[in-house]
């Protein structure tokens, strides 16, 4: 394995790819804003800004127009940015969870289930590499104003702290080692995909479960 320089032209032009493709599909649907639920399809349509374009471009007013809508419409849902950013990372969680639970379906207590959770984190973050961003800087909910979004944050996380609770730890040690775990596992995700750690796609996969088996190892 090989460190190389940030910028990696195939990976940059994979993202882009991605999101582009994302960005098309939600203009496609532009017009589910007029009926049914605003706020849930206002989320929809930041995530897919976000993912086309990065967080810096996420903007009430824009998504108002994006939406058709008079932006008094979307500041009743939104007050202020913050706000927003908090439910798209709120629905990130929520969409980390649904991947994490796929790949853990049917797989063994312990070690295996962990491994495969981390895949699964894993591959939410490379197919949604601004919203996993988003979701893993600087923390949203400082002074508790959002709970909903913590509540998701809780729900992920204890798909991988039940693993270490059935290896035999105890609530408290094993959600530390859970915190210890996830944040490697994020910090290792990010270098992947920033292309400062050169992994393979083919290898990705193996490369993140064998990673997941030594630090599971380290950690009980």
């Amino acid at each position: 394995m090989r460190v190389l320089p940030s910028g990696q032209s195939r990976m940059a032009a994979r993202l882009g790819t991605l999101m582009a493709s994302k960005w098309k599909k939600w203009k496609k649907t532009r017009k589910t804003f007029r009926h049914g639920n605003l706020a849930e399809a206002l989320v929809d349509a930041a995530v897919a800004r976000l993912e086309a374009d990065g967080a810096e471009t996420l903007s009430l007013r824009e998504l108002a127009r994006d939406a058709g809508v008079n932006h008094r419409a979307v500041y009743r849902h939104f007050p202020d940015k913050l706000s927003l950013l908090a439910q798209v990372a709120e629905e990130g969680w929520r969409r980390m969870g649904r991947r994490v639970r796929q790949q853990i379906a049917g797989k063994p207590a312990g070690e295996q289930m962990l491994v495969a959770a981390g895949i699964g984190f894993f591959l939410f973050a490379r197919d949604n590499p601004n919203l996993f961003g988003l979701m893993a800087g600087p923390r949203i909910n400082l002074k508790g104003a959002f709970p909903g979004l913590e509540a998701a944050m809780t729900e992920t996380m204890a798909m991988f702290r039940k693993p270490f609770i059935d290896s035999g730890l105890k609530p408290e040690p094993a959600l530390v080692r859970t915190a210890l775990f996830m944040s490697a596992l994020q910090g290792i995700a990010a270098q992947i995909l920033h292309g400062r750690l050169h992994v393979s796609r083919a290898k990705a996969r193996d490369f993140v479960a064998n990673t997941c088996k030594m630090l599971f190892k380290g950690l009980r």
